[in-house]
């Protein structure tokens, strides 16, 4: 995975700042919580999505896009303030975490 886009979630992690980007053809506004590499060792995101365009089966909620199907990524300059219900920062779905908010 680029190591640009690692660091730009990294940074908007840390930021507590929403991201979009195109993910399978949709396009998500996502607050970004938890990046690291799942069980199948694929760079993955964990984010609360609050909005997809398009997609009329999305749902808000916690979601976890794999990095190598993120197209478009955007740090936006609106801040999220909490963190949602159910937010784990040692997610066992994951066996590696890069940086966790």
């Amino acid at each position: 995975m680029s190591n640009i886009m690692l660091e730009e979630l990294s940074k908007a992690i840390g930021a507590r700042l929403f991201v979009q980007f195109t993910y399978n053809g949709h396009t998500y506004l996502v607050e970004p919580h938890l990046l690291g590499q799942n069980q199948q060792k694929e760079d993955c995101l964990c984010g609360w999505s609050t909005e997809a365009t398009y997609a009329p089966d999305a749902k808000t909620g916690w979601q976890c896009f794999m990095l190598s199907y993120v197209k478009d990524l955007k740090t936006l300059e609106k801040r999220f303030y909490r963190t949602r219900p159910g937010y784990d920062p040692y997610d066992s779905t994951m066996t590696r975490i890069y940086y966790r908010a």
